[in-house]
């Protein structure tokens, strides 16, 4: 669902132009188009749109429109929200009286919601693609050398693709005049607030689950039916768990059916007495470059391809979709410190037999500082001389240093706010803020394309409480594993192995988890090594059948494919080519085919330019 907020006019002739189909509304100075006119929620004072949901917890569960009409009014006057009010979402909400717009998103900021501010007027969207062709602003430089660059291939802080174009970040809150002058900026800064203590005999679990079934109840108070991505994994059954009896339950997975995991997710919707359907297209891990280009242009979201194996073979039906926890909070996997798997290795003993006590760095100003030197340096490095002369930019590296360590502030800001008691909270914060909100985001916005995409692990009320228990009862699974065995809902999905250890139930002991565990990656390795020495396809590639990459480099159509996606290369050819030979050298096995995310995410960038620049040339034959 794409919208437009703007005080210029657009006349019906140019939104005819545009490859949506766009009901238009006009209020006091402002110019609305939307693709869903029910999404446009209209109370006695405001006008809203919402991308996700929201939710007032102390309204009955079956009155959503009070729960909606409650929640708006909160996060337009209250921020940050009580803790009533929870959802995942962005909101715009335009004032009937003084045409004030409010602008907002919770507390990672999964849903995308852009403004614009220059001589032209002001604008806001929730889609980059929509916004760039009615603006026709200037692109940014350095905001596409950084979809192209790792770690993330994403934009960082509030920097997009287009000049002047920001992105809201995590947590904040805007109010804007008519004209688009900036009346307040607020921020959410309430993770981490009133961390438990580290006590290993604790009830918390009890507390957090009540909360998490709350949270997908009333997630799920409009709909009958459910469908839930399961992967197999310990997030999904979180959330497998927490469906009531009463939802008609189907779990989707990609991948094929004699697969390991899809096996293991089978025999966990069994358990639920739920619908099962699997899916296996391995052609559209290179997909045609219409079936790219139809999903970049509805959800400009295209990352991990197996989601198109689920996609392309479902109707639209605008069910919800649940996804499991996306920020990987409950099992403190972004605590890179302590969640290594070197750390977890030398230290096995120590905590996972002995179960002893982390030891956490106080956080203080010189530990921050250095944190962010330490940080700002891991994603400078990647801007070398010989990666920047392969894009077609007049940038200087000089500027793109300058911009990258001015977006990176804007996050060490937002860290810094939230005065985090332990140094190793640091690196978790960042993460959500970037790996949660952006690349492990698009899998929800991606879904919204057939579904209603929603994953209450990130929602406002569940990520706060999360983040509140001490990250010495998060790592080792230990919160996890209190959860899964007293609540009477997880018990029997617990039974089930995961493919880490496999054919072990997970509510085995880790003395006998982990070493199984070890000796299926050590054999992984044995295995991956030889198919890669001998260049001999049809060697097993793994212990247990799991998606071949291997294999699916070795699509017939894959150079083809690529070249279709630059025929108009916004780029550069020399970077162009270098992704054309790295997935030359995968298919060849002279390096290992690791998942093709980093080639289809720049493919995504350079059609989401070529997008905006075909419709502006539309746009202007009006």
């Amino acid at each position: 669902m794409k919208f437009l907020i703007t005080n210029i006019e657009i006349r019906s002739e140019t939104s005819k132009k545009l490859p949506f189909d766009l009901f238009s509304k006009e209020t006091g100075p402002f110019n609305i188009l939307v693709e869903n006119r029910d999404k446009i929620i209209e109370t006695v004072s405001h006008y809203s749109i919402t991308d996700g949901y929201l939710r007032d917890l102390n309204k009955s569960i079956e009155d959503l429109k009070g729960q909606v009409e409650s929640a708006i009014f909160e996060i337009t006057y209250n921020w940050p929200v009580p803790d009533n009010i929870t959802g995942s979402f962005s909101s715009c909400i335009i004032d009937k009286n003084n045409f004030e717009i409010t602008v907002c998103n919770d507390l990672i900021g999964v849903y995308p919601l852009y403004y614009l501010i220059n001589n032209t007027g002001f604008y806001i969207s929730n889609s980059i693609i929509l916004l760039g062709a009615a603006s026709k602003c200037e692109f940014d430089e350095a905001g596409i050398i950084q979809r192209c660059l790792g770690p993330e291939f994403s934009n960082i802080g509030s920097r997009t693709i287009l000049k002047d174009c920001k992105r809201l970040l995590p947590g904040e809150h805007l109010k804007f005049d008519p004209n688009g002058n900036v009346l307040s900026k607020k921020y959410d800064n309430s993770l981490y607030q009133n961390i438990s203590k580290p006590d290993q005999n604790h009830d918390l679990h009890h507390h957090f689950w009540k909360a998490f079934k709350k949270e997908v109840a009333y997630c799920l108070n409009d709909s009958k039916t459910v469908n839930i991505a399961l992967s197999g994994g310990i997030d999904s059954r979180v959330v497998l768990g927490a469906i009531s009896n009463d939802k008609d339950v189907t779990g989707l997975t990609f991948g094929g059916k004699e697969n390991y995991e899809t096996k293991i997710a089978s025999r966990l919707a069994k358990i639920k007495k739920a619908n099962f359907k699997s899916f296996s297209q391995p052609n559209l891990y290179f997909p045609p470059v219409e079936i790219l280009k139809q999903y970049t242009l509805e959800t400009e979201a295209v990352n991990l391809c197996s989601w198109l194996e689920i996609l392309e073979n479902t109707e639209r039906n605008k069910e919800p979709i649940l996804l499991g926890d996306m920020a990987e909070v409950l099992n403190g996997r972004n605590i890179k410190k302590f969640s290594s798997k070197e750390f977890r290795q030398t230290k096995f003993i120590e905590h996972q037999i002995l179960n002893k006590d982390y030891n956490f760095g106080n956080s203080s100003k010189e530990s921050f500082e250095n944190w962010k030197e330490s940080l700002s340096y891991s994603h400078l490095r990647w801007y070398t001389e010989e990666r920047l002369s392969q894009f077609n930019v007049s940038i200087s590296r000089e500027n793109l240093l300058e911009a990258l360590l001015s977006d990176l502030n804007e996050l060490f800001l937002r860290i810094e706010s939230h005065q985090l008691p332990y140094v190793e909270l640091y690196v978790e914060l960042f993460s959500w803020f970037t790996h949660s909100r952006m690349p492990m985001g698009k899998q929800i916005l991606i879904c919204n394309s057939k579904f209603k995409s929603y994953c209450p692990s990130m929602s406002v009320q569940i990520i706060r409480l999360a983040s509140s228990i001490h990250p010495n009862l998060r790592l080792n699974s230990r919160f996890m594993n209190k959860l899964f065995k007293e609540s009477i809902e997880l018990k029997e999905l617990n039974k089930i192995p995961t493919n880490q250890a496999p054919i072990i139930p997970q509510n085995y002991p880790d003395i006998i988890k982990f070493p199984i565990w070890g000796l299926r990656s050590k054999i992984d390795q044995y295995l991956i090594k030889r198919l890669v020495k001998s260049k001999d396809i049809t060697k097993r590639y793994r212990l247990f059948k799991s998606i071949n990459w291997a294999e699916i480099y070795q699509n017939p159509n894959m150079e083809k494919n690529l070249k279709a996606y630059y025929e108009y290369n916004h780029l550069g050819e020399e970077f162009f080519q270098s992704i054309l030979n790295q997935c030359v050298q995968r298919k060849q096995l002279k390096q290992w085919p690791f998942a093709n995310i980093d080639i289809m995410t720049a493919a995504s960038l350079n059609t989401e330019i070529d997008l905006i620049k075909s419709l502006r040339q539309g746009v202007n034959e009006v």
